[in-house]
């Protein structure tokens, strides 16, 4: 089998036409594999054809799938082509597909707070006090649906003209779809200024932008959660974590303003 490039977080091997996922490093996103590689699975059942590989397979933290020819919409925007528009038709028939169920504010402010006790060091090295407010009104409107939760660019293969699939579906599952706005507003839209006006329309609609602030503020606490205070202070100023405060300081400096 050839390893694969890319897999930041897993093991990705090619075994002939077959895509085979190891899933490991649990530590450093706050997920088993166990519940990861399930996710994945379950995703590859319901999408697997369609817009997403094919599922051929599992074994305890393995996984084997179709394999996907083609670029990433990452490696072809970086080049100047337009991709933007079919991103967004894509998450949007990702959201489409399953009938929306009621959403429940309580579930995310608790994940806020828990996620606020680990990063607090963190944020208080910082001098940041960040807020998750959301009404149970402003859920309802797109309801809790099955959603992808790591859609960016990177996650999405093929050549123009040809089959177009998302990959790497284990974080996903019924949540707000506003934590998938709150990523393509983090990976895309900060990566390449100017592309929101064609990814919205490709999804069709627009979401509330203070709304999405709000699950991007709670998505970058819980990037923070995953590591300690040591480590993030020995991580370069442009690594990851560092990056992560920034956006909330863009996040705090706008409500500001507002």
């Amino acid at each position: 089998m050839k390893q694969l490039e890319g897999g930041f977080i897993n093991k990705v091997y090619l075994d002939g036409k077959v895509v085979v996922k190891r899933f490991v490093n649990d530590d450093l996103v706050g997920v088993h594999s166990s519940k990861r590689v399930l996710n994945e699975a379950t995703a590859l059942l319901m999408y697997g054809g369609t817009i997403a590989p094919k599922f051929l397979g599992r074994k305890e933290n393995v996984l084997r799938q179709e394999f996907i020819e083609g670029e990433s919409y990452e490696t072809r925007a970086r080049r100047g082509e337009r991709v933007f528009a079919s991103a967004g038709q894509l998450l949007r028939q990702i959201h489409e597909r399953y009938p929306a169920q009621n959403a429940r504010v309580a579930d995310y402010e608790q994940r806020f707070e828990k996620a606020m006790i680990v990063t607090r060091p963190i944020l208080e090295h910082v001098s940041m006090s960040p807020l998750f407010r959301v009404s149970e009104k402003e859920l309802a409107e797109y309801g809790m649906r099955y959603i992808h939760r790591d859609f960016w660019l990177g996650n999405i293969l093929g050549n123009e003209g040809g089959s177009t699939k998302v990959i790497d579906w284990e974080f996903s599952g019924n949540y707000s779809p506003y934590e998938d706005f709150a990523i393509v507003e983090l990976w895309i839209f900060r990566e390449f200024p100017g592309s929101d006006i064609e990814f919205w329309s490709g999804y069709g609609k627009v979401p509330n932008r203070q709304l999405v602030n709000e699950f991007l503020t709670l998505r970058c606490v819980e990037f923070l959660a995953t590591t300690t205070f040591d480590a993030y202070m020995a991580e370069e100023s442009d690594g990851f974590y560092h990056n992560k405060v920034s956006v909330l300081k863009s996040i705090l400096s706008a409500t500001h303003k507002d």
